[in-house]
């Protein structure tokens, strides 16, 4: 089947999936916004936790992630870079997924 082919079959559903993929986008950036507003109202309230029969609502801390940078190690010592490469090399899995965006 060629491209074209393709898009003329499956032109509505290309054309909701950039759709419904804008909207997502619009509709994370708002609750993105109301969290930190909401964020913000409770430190001021001097809260960091509401609960009731409905819902709960934390303010979760700030965290800090230790890792080591792998690109200064093969920067620095190249051969030491490999051998950690050839001892403890993990390999993550993902699965496939498709990625759609507007080029205009």
């Amino acid at each position: 089947m060629t491209q074209e082919i393709f898009v003329a079959d499956n032109g509505e559903l290309i054309q909701s999936t950039l759709v419904k993929s804008e909207l997502v986008k619009t509709e994370q950036e708002l609750l993105k916004n109301l969290k930190e507003q909401l964020r913000t109202n409770m430190t001021k309230a001097g809260l960091d936790r509401i609960v009731n029969e409905r819902y709960k609502i934390m303010i979760v801390g700030e965290t800090q992630n230790t890792s080591i940078n792998v690109k200064a190690i093969e920067k620095a010592d190249p051969e030491l870079y490999v051998r950690l490469l050839n001892d403890y090399l993990k390999i993550t899995p993902r699965k496939s997924y498709v990625k759609i965006e507007y080029l205009s």
